[in-house]
C-alpha cells in the first residue's frame, strides 16, 4: 500500500493573455465612464426633482381647491333638492280638491248644488 504520496498538486501560474489585458483596460474605461454617467444623472436629478416637487405641490393645491368647490356645489344641490321637495309638498297641499272647494266657497261664494237645485233636461 502506498500511504505516503510525495507528489504535490501542481497549479500552473495564470498567463496574462491578450484577451485579459483588453478586458482589464475596458473595465478601467467603463469605471471612469460610470463616474461621468453618474455625474450627469445626478445633475439631471438635481434639476428635475425640484421641478417635479413643485408641480406635485401645485397639482395638489389645485386638487384641494377643486375638491372644496365640488363639495360646495354638492351642498347647494342637496339644499335645492330639499327646497324642491318642500315646494312640491306645499303645491300638492294647496292644489288638493278639498282646499280648492274651501277657497271657492270663501272667495267666490261657489257652493256645490243640492239635489233639488239640479234639474236634468
Amino acid at each position: 500500500m502506498n500511504f505516503h504520496n510525495p507528489a504535490h498538486n501542481y497549479c500552473r501560474p495564470r498567463a496574462n493573455s491578450h484577451f485579459f489585458q483588453q478586458l482589464s483596460c475596458q473595465q478601467d474605461i467603463s469605471r471612469s465612464g460610470d463616474r461621468n454617467v453618474s455625474g450627469a444623472v445626478g445633475k439631471v436629478l438635481l434639476v428635475f426633482c425640484p421641478l417635479v416637487l413643485v408641480m406635485n405641490l401645485g397639482l395638489a393645491s389645485c386638487s384641494h381647491t377643486l375638491e372644496q368647490s365640488v363639495q360646495a356645489v354638492s351642498n347647494v344641490r342637496h339644499e335645492l333638492m330639499e327646497r324642491q321637495m318642500s315646494l312640491r309638498a306645499k303645491k300638492e297641499q294647496l292644489s288638493s280638491p278639498e282646499r280648492v272647494r274651501i277657497l271657492a266657497a270663501e272667495k267666490l261664494s261657489l257652493y256645490a248644488p243640492d239635489q233639488e237645485q239640479v234639474k236634468v233636461l
